[in-house]
């Protein structure tokens, strides 16, 4: 089988929410064997484009093999198999990460952090003096 059909089943067992594991075994796994057809048929003395056809026939259909490891839940992705539950704890770990937020953001920029925090408390400072000066002056 060329490379060219174990892409497209690849994509078709992608999209059907196989394991990705899974999809990497069965492709070296089709590999293996369509390079043992093939050498088996050239050993029993048959041209490369013969040995070629002759595996891909016994190999059999992309579809046939799609469909059969389709049918396997115990191949399918958490996500695929149950996708309330991976919703949910996908939605579980969003919001569990909402509240770190502004933790993460004061950690990446503690730079300009201490400078606003320096700016704010001298204009604080400021800002109270010049009241407490003006609360003096009108108390006298």
């Amino acid at each position: 089988m060329p490379d060219q059909r174990f892409e497209a089943l690849r994509l078709e067992l992608h999209k059907g929410g196989v394991d990705p594991v899974y999809i990497e075994r069965t492709i070296l796994e089709l590999n293996d064997h369509y390079a043992d057809l093939e050498n088996a048929a050239l050993a029993a003395g048959q041209s490369p484009t013969e040995a070629a056809q002759i595996a891909r026939t016994t190999l059999g259909n992309e579809r046939t093999i799609a469909v059969a490891i389709l049918t396997r839940p115990e191949l399918l992705a958490f996500s695929a198999r149950w996708p309330r539950v991976a919703y949910c704890l996908q939605s579980a770990v969003t919001i569990g990460t909402l509240p770190g937020l502004p933790l993460v953001f004061c950690i990446e920029h503690r730079p300009e952090l201490a400078r606003w925090s320096v700016a704010l408390g001298i204009a604080a400072t400021l800002v109270a003096s010049i009241l407490a000066g003006l609360d003096y002056l009108i108390m006298l």
